[in-house]
């Protein structure tokens, strides 16, 4: 804070405050708006540019969330306070999720933010029942709803019921695809909340931008994500299998790992038996993933559901390449099938393996169509400042 104060200011002068104290006259001299999440990974992958275009108003922006390898990132952003947050990611031991509520609480009594926005289940059950404890104006955002949400029996009930009543103070709900919203208004959501459907977390157009499909009769089938069996890894490298036995020349590359991942996680002895396989090429988690895309024909991303907009099929649409997904909400969403991608059953291997097997017989001149139809959407429709522009409109509207 001290490289941002005015050292002009003599009400900042280094002699008349600690710095715990000078952090405290910031906070109330500059409006202060909260981003709650599950994981520093989430904010600075998803969020990021929302929280620049925050900071860009002259808002100080403080982000809670537990500490990963991520939030080094975040605390190098300007204007960006970052606030721990132990959290459990899967876990459900009560006293550990009290805990978890109770730091929340003191951490926005402590930033008094004029308004929160929270990302992710946890945190928009937590978010939203501190925020409206503390009469503090909040936004829950679905970006998808998870598959234990969805499964039928008194859990997944009593889970959607709570999701719902903790929206339902907010100012606004962010929601990423119809299904999720008629899902929350069966469930308790009151039908007068303000709604505005974002297209996913949206996706820098300047960053992703569109590249040459590769030449030659060799196909690649990218799959990027994180290897958890509800994204469809299984049903990937089982449909690689079966495509390289017909035609060797096809690639199979595999773009992710397992940090992050839910109980649903591939263990470490399968990924092993994976890497044995000369058909299938592990590259691990990327920070950029561009040039994997670049090796692309098509983007394969076969969902189990859960899903809000994957952002993995919003950055391949913007760099012009066609997807193959899964008939899910948030996935089917994402394409129009046949224009801009394809569309399999979900969870049907030899589904999935059929219209693989038809993209490697597409022509490439067709597929070049596909690839210029895909960007054209991603330009129409997930550019990212549609989001940050909400984002700083919601936070104007409370001042």
């Amino acid at each position: 804070f001290s490289e941002e104060c005015n050292d002009d200011d003599p009400a900042l002068s280094p002699e008349l405050f600690s710095p715990a104290e000078r952090i405290t006259v910031i906070m109330k001299a500059m409006p202060v708006v909260a981003m709650c999440a599950g994981t520093s990974w989430y904010l600075w992958n998803f969020r990021r540019n929302v929280i620049i275009a925050l900071t860009q108003q002259n808002w100080k922006v403080v982000l809670i969330a537990p500490e990963d390898e991520w939030t080094a990132r975040l605390r190098e952003l300007p204007g960006v306070v970052w606030y721990a947050w132990p959290l459990s990611q899967n876990g459900a031991n009560p006293v550990q999720e009290l805990a978890s509520l109770w730091h929340l609480r003191g951490s926005l009594k402590k930033y008094r933010p004029i308004f929160v926005f929270n990302n992710g289940i946890k945190a928009n059950v937590y978010g939203g029942i501190t925020c409206r404890f503390l009469r503090i104006p909040y936004a829950n955002n679905v970006s998808g709803l998870g598959t234990r949400m969805s499964h039928p029996g008194i859990g997944g009930r009593a889970l959607s019921r709570l999701y719902s009543f903790t929206a339902s103070k907010g100012e606004a709900l962010l929601v990423q695809n119809e299904a999720d919203l008629e899902f929350l208004l069966q469930n308790g959501l009151p039908a007068d909340l303000a709604v505005h459907r974002t297209m996913g977390s949206g996706v820098d157009l300047k960053h992703f931008t569109q590249t040459p499909l590769p030449q030659g009769k060799h196909r690649c089938f990218v799959f990027v994500g994180r290897l958890q069996k509800d994204k469809g890894i299984y049903d990937f490298v089982e449909a690689a299998e079966v495509l390289h036995d017909e035609n060797p020349s096809h690639r199979f590359i595999v773009v992710g790992d397992t940090r992050h991942t839910n109980a649903g996680g591939v263990s470490a002895d399968i990924i092993d038996v994976w890497r044995q396989k000369p058909f299938l090429e592990f590259v691990g988690r990327q920070d950029d993933v561009r040039p994997w895309l670049a090796l692309a024909h098509v983007l394969v991303m076969p969902s189990h559901g859960g899903e809000g907009m994957p952002k993995a099929i919003l950055e391949a649409a913007a760099c012009g390449r066609p997807v193959i997904t899964s008939d899910v909400p948030g996935c089917r969403d994402c394409v129009v099938e046949g224009a801009t991608g394809f569309i399999h059953a979900a969870t049907d291997i030899k589904e999935l393996t059929r219209v693989m097997r038809e993209v490697s017989h597409i022509q490439i001149t067709q597929l070049t169509e596909i690839s210029r139809a895909a960007r054209a959407r991603a330009e129409e429709l997930f550019s990212e400042d549609k989001l940050s522009n909400l984002s700083v409109n919601l936070v104007r509207a409370v001042l």
